[in-house]
Formats: structure tokens, sequence, C-alpha cells
């Protein structure tokens, strides 16, 4: 992931909900173009930080069973307001409803409790569709767990049904 938009996870119901921080700093390569002499985060990586805590909040609701967590469709996006250098992203994420491989999240950005971004996210769990012999979706699911870990820590793990 080249552009990792959260720095760190504030908390976590894993499968249900997660709350994250993203802190815009004043040497990301993006803002050279965006904008010369008022950079702030472009609205997309805003909505691209609210799709990372929502894989994420998924990945974990299900033990990282789910090699691919896509993004099928984003409804409702509203933008309301800039993020500048050294601001930092409030985020929240919480799914709607699950049906079969698709979970509808919903999910806001806010910075000093003004919204900037907020959209209902429509998130696909998925194969890599390759053969089964090449064991692509037990690598993806690996690299996948140790990143979590590697950027958040460890958490235990319990699918969000078997919480109930």
């Amino acid at each position: 992931m080249k552009y990792r938009q959260l720095d760190k996870i504030t908390s976590i119901e894993p499968g249900v909900r997660i709350t994250a921080e993203r802190t815009l700093g004043a040497d990301e390569e993006y803002l050279l173009d965006h904008f010369p002499r008022f950079p702030v985060m472009p609205g997309v990586m805003m909505l691209e930080a609210l799709h990372q805590a929502a894989i994420w909040m998924i990945r974990t609701g299900d033990g990282f069973e789910s090699a691919l967590v896509t993004l099928k469709e984003v409804r409702g996006v509203k933008f309301g307001d800039f993020l500048s250098p050294g601001e930092t992203l409030q985020i929240n994420a919480e799914v709607v409803k699950t049906e079969g491989d698709l979970t509808t999240v919903k999910a806001t950005a806010q910075k000093e409790g003004r919204t900037t971004v907020s959209a209902r996210l429509v998130l696909q769990r998925r194969s890599c569709n390759d053969p089964e012999r090449l064991k692509t979706d037990d690598d993806v699911r690996q690299r996948a767990k140790k990143q979590f870990d590697e950027l958040f820590g460890s958490i235990d793990l319990i699918p969000a049904e078997a919480a109930s």
C-alpha cells in the first residue's frame, strides 16, 4: 500500500466498528501538486482513509479469512472541510449490514468536531481467483495479517458472530 492512510487504530471491535487516526504530514509527496500555496489532503485520499479503516475492520472480524476485501461501491459521499498539514482526522467506520460476501459500512472522518468526509461503502470479501495449487489466497491472508500486526500491533481476533 503506497499511501497508508491510517497512523493508528484507537479502538476496534472486529467486524463491527473501528476508530482510527490519520495526521497529515507537511512532507507528503502529493501535497506538492495539491496545492502548492494551499496544501490540503485530496478528497480521494480522505475517502481512502475511510476505505482502509473499513478493510481492517472487516479483515479482523473474519480472522483474516478473506484474501481480498475490495471496494465495490461508494454511496452518498459528502465532503465538508479541508485537512491541512498538521491536522488529524478522526475516522469512524461501522458495519450497517452484511449480506453474503458484501458488507455495507457507514464511515465518517472529522477534524476538531467538523466532518471532512462521510460515505457509505460497500465492500466485497473475495478470493484472488488463482488456482488453489498456487496458494495465492493463503499468501495474501498471511501478508495482510503480518502488515496489520506491524502497523497496529497484534489483537485477539474473535469473529463478530462468535463474540455475540
